[in-house]
């Protein structure tokens, strides 16, 4: 064989040679027929002779506990497909699972997909964590990151692709400071008057003061609003989302407690009055070319569900002109909750209104110091020290 140096084999190691044209060794097993009658011959590659033979010795012990070695081929993206369609508990929500589908073939798989499931080590779980950390996802981010890869490779184990789970012992790093996630009393202020400029500025503006999820903003319809009453509302009851195809369309909300609604306070009211000015006109401006057949509050300029990469730009736009560095829709919520709570708003109420299905969410995740100076133990801890006094 032109390009490979064949060596002999020593009783009991397989076939190892150095193919000199890649400059590395190889090593072959021959297990003979599988139950369906193929031939089992799997290889193994490394930098010495000394490697191969352990990966053929780890090969042989891996086919004597019964692993499927003709299974050894299935990258980590072909396996995380076959999970989510075929293991993944068919209680989870559409919503949900859509994210999963999101988070795995997107940052998850740009660095570990297209690795062969049997080759992944801890340092490649590792690494693919740090750069996430380095891109700036959150500390929530990364833990679902890495607990996904461990179920994804929870199923490798059960369809006896591999003999042990590499991300077990992989610890999620900490993801950005928390405040790069919130804004203080004072920024929030100063993007609220520059959104006043800007088209989606009410958008904003709900967003902000709402403490709403970014697809629940953009999926809020008209039938869900009342603006004309004496304590005026709106409704959560779906989330904008794309479907696998490209299409934008209502989905159910994240979970049970999403769907809540929430007395909304006068500048939220006089947002949606303006919003609703506005996509009259540009309705009236358009004429038939105007569609808004979700009957969504807000739209594109012909009335169409607003795309997220848009609205990414235009926030990051309206953040850059108020001087905040980066802002991102999601921001907004968190920053929603640190306000409540440093307005003196009890946890539980800003957990209702987020419509997270636990306060532990809302506190750990969600609130953030924006004034570290706690002062809610000072009436509780001043009478209990008091001396008592007694009757004369």
């Amino acid at each position: 064989m032109s390009g490979v140096a064949r060596q002999r084999r020593e009783r009991g190691d397989g076939a190892i040679y150095h193919d000199d044209e890649r400059g590395r060794w190889v090593g072959q097993l021959d297990l003979g027929l599988s139950p369906t009658g193929r031939r089992r011959r799997p290889k193994v590659f490394g930098t010495t002779r000394q490697e191969v033979k352990d990966k053929l010795a780890a090969l042989r012990e891996a086919d004597r506990q019964g692993v499927d070695l003709t299974a050894r081929s299935v990258t980590f993206d072909q396996l995380a497909v076959m999970w989510v369609e075929r293991d993944l508990d068919a209680r989870v929500s559409d919503s949900t699972r859509a994210n999963y589908r999101t988070l795995l073939h997107g940052q998850i798989a740009a660095a570990i997909g297209h690795r062969r499931v049997a080759d992944l080590r801890t340092d490649d779980i590792e690494k693919m964590l740090l750069h996430l950390q380095e891109l700036g996802r959150s500390g929530r981010y990364l833990r679902l990151a890495l607990n996904l890869t461990r179920r994804v490779l929870d199923y490798a184990m059960r369809r006896d692709v591999v003999l042990r789970n590499v991300a077990d012992r992989v610890k999620a790093p900490a993801g950005p400071t928390a405040e790069r996630f919130g804004l203080t009393v004072r920024q929030a202020r100063r993007l609220l008057e520059v959104a006043g400029g800007h088209r989606l500025g009410d958008l904003v503006t709900v967003s902000l003061l709402l403490g709403l999820r970014p697809g629940e903003a953009a999926g809020l319809t008209w039938d869900n609003v009342i603006t004309e009453s004496s304590r005026p509302t709106v409704t959560v009851a779906a989330s904008l989302r794309r479907t696998p195809l490209g299409t934008m369309v209502l989905a159910p909300p994240k979970t049970r407690t999403s769907r809540r609604t929430l007395e909304i306070p006068p500048p939220v009211v006089g947002a949606l009055k303006a919003q609703r000015r506005l996509q009259t006109a540009e309705r009236v401006a358009l004429g038939s070319r105007w569609h808004n057949d979700l009957g969504l509050v807000f739209t594109s300029e012909n009335g169409t569900p607003l795309d997220p990469s848009n609205v990414r730009r235009t926030l990051a736009a309206m953040a850059t002109e108020a001087g905040l560095g980066h802002v991102h829709p999601h921001m907004l919520r968190h920053a929603a909750a640190s306000i409540l709570s440093a307005a003196g708003v009890p946890i539980e109420e800003i957990s209702d209104t987020l419509g997270h299905r636990s306060v532990t969410v809302t506190a750990e995740i969600y609130r953030h110091p924006i004034a570290p100076v706690r002062s809610g133990h000072v009436a509780a801890m001043t009478r209990l020290a008091q001396p008592t006094r007694t009757a004369r």
